[in-house]
Order: C-alpha cells, then sequence, then structure tokens
C-alpha cells in the first residue's frame, strides 16, 4: 500500500511541478496587472478588481477547483465588519478574495511588504500592515486600521497570527478584537475547511481539491463592551463549530 502510494506520488510529481511553475507565472502576471492598474488609475479598488477577478478566478481555474461557500445570506452588506478566519494554507487569502462579494483589506505582517510581487500588490492595494517586533508601532497600525474601518472599509485577517501546520488552531490574538471594538462594527467569524489538505502550511505540494468558506452570523460586539477575551473567545468557537460542521461534508464536494 505504501509502495503504491509512493509511486503515485513520484508519477504525479512533474504534473505538480508544471502545475506550480504555471501558477508562479500567473501570480508575476496577475500581481504585475493588479500593481499597474492601481497606479494607473490612481484607484486600489482597480488593482482589487484585477486580484479578484482575473488573479483569483485565473489561479483557481489552473489549479482545477472552485471554492464553495455558505453563510452570505446572515450579512446586512450595507454594514462594515472585521472578518476574522482561521489560517492553514496560502489557499486562505485567494477562497476569502473568491468567495466575499464586497471588497476587502487585509491586515498583514510587514515583513510580506518586502516579498517579491506579493509586496508589489499588497502595497499597490492598499492593505494595512502591522510590525510585529515593536508593540508601540503595532498598536498604531490598529488605530490606523479602526479609522480605515469607521470610513466604510471591510477588513479581514487571521487572529492566529500564522499558519497552523496541524488540523489544530492556534489561540487567537486579541488585537483584532479591539480593533472592532475600538472602530464600533461587528466581527464575522470565517471558516476556511480543506485549504491544508489542498497546500499545507510550509509546503509547495499542490493537491486539487475541495475548499469551503463558511461565514458565520455578525457577532454583536455591544454584548461584550469593553470584554474583549469573552469577544475572542466566542469567535473562535463560532470558527471551530463551523469546521466541525462542514468537514464530514467537504468529501462529498467535488473539485
Amino acid at each position: 500500500m505504501y509502495l503504491g502510494a509512493l509511486m503515485k506520488d513520484v508519477l504525479l510529481l512533474p504534473i505538480r511541478f508544471l502545475r506550480g511553475l504555471v501558477l508562479f507565472l500567473w501570480l508575476l502576471f496577475g500581481g504585475t496587472l493588479a500593481s499597474v492598474c492601481a497606479l494607473i488609475f490612481f484607484w486600489t479598488d482597480a488593482g482589487y478588481w484585477v486580484v479578484k477577478n482575473i488573479y483569483c478566478r485565473g489561479f483557481f481555474i489552473i489549479m482545477g477547483i472552485t471554492p464553495t461557500y455558505s453563510g452570505l445570506e446572515l450579512i446586512d452588506f450595507k454594514k462594515t465588519y472585521v472578518l476574522v478566519a482561521n489560517h492553514e494554507s496560502h489557499m486562505d487569502v485567494q477562497s476569502i478574495f473568491m468567495s466575499y462579494p464586497k471588497y476587502l483589506r487585509f491586515i498583514a505582517k510587514k515583513e510580506l511588504k518586502y516579498v517579491p510581487v506579493v509586496g508589489w500588490v499588497i502595497m499597490s492595494l492598499g492593505m494595512l500592515f502591522v510590525d510585529r517586533s515593536n508593540s508601540e508601532k503595532a498598536r498604531e497600525s490598529m488605530k490606523k486600521a479602526a479609522e480605515k474601518v469607521r470610513s466604510g472599509v471591510n477588513i479581514v485577517s487571521f487572529p492566529e497570527g500564522t499558519r497552523s501546520k496541524t488540523s489544530e488552531m492556534k489561540s487567537f490574538k486579541k488585537g483584532l478584537f479591539g480593533l472592532a471594538m475600538d472602530a464600533g462594527v461587528d466581527v464575522i467569524p470565517v471558516a476556511i475547511i480543506g485549504a491544508r489538505e489542498v497546500m499545507p502550511a510550509g509546503k509547495l505540494n499542490l493537491r486539487p481539491g475541495p475548499i469551503h468558506v463558511a461565514f458565520g452570523a455578525p457577532i454583536d460586539i455591544n454584548r461584550f463592551q469593553n470584554d474583549i477575551e469573552g469577544l475572542t473567545k466566542e469567535a473562535r468557537e463560532e470558527i471551530l463549530k463551523m469546521r466541525e460542521e462542514w468537514r464530514p461534508k467537504l468529501a462529498f464536494m467535488i473539485p
């Protein structure tokens, strides 16, 4: 049995390599196009449209999958939110971009600014950076993010802080929930299921498979007043519930 699986992996290696090369070239094309559009039109949403409708759509076509989603009917799109999601794969960002109908801004770690192509795109699209090595600068970044949210910008980020390399969800950092309270907006819990199986954290091997993005009902921050701990706990529990609900169904979703 083990030998058969090993032979299958060996035979699929050239296909995976080719798919990875095509995806890299697609990133180079899509990222450059998005950056140029944002700069030419002096409008970050022009670049965002390219990322969502050209790059992400093409990315999943190359992968041979289309993320499914649920729960959008629970959301009032006239309102602004802070979205928080579990994080276990590079696929998470593209999956949320494709599934959520409104434009989103990500809060990213400062180091991503210096990654070729990815850094250009993030900066040209007006994404927000946080310096985790400096608590004072991190607080300042969150204040700026709260101002963006108050002006009507929907923000999404991953409160685990980094990708989980196992099926276990890490503990949540409280910064995003403090941001939501500061901005006076509700929090939407988002569960991403299947992305780790498609592309595990820390690995470049891609295995086409189903990905589902489950959006939970917005959590009313007024129920928590200044109880950031309580808000953080409820959001994490909601994401865990949605993961448990959808994981058994994933095997029956055709990629």
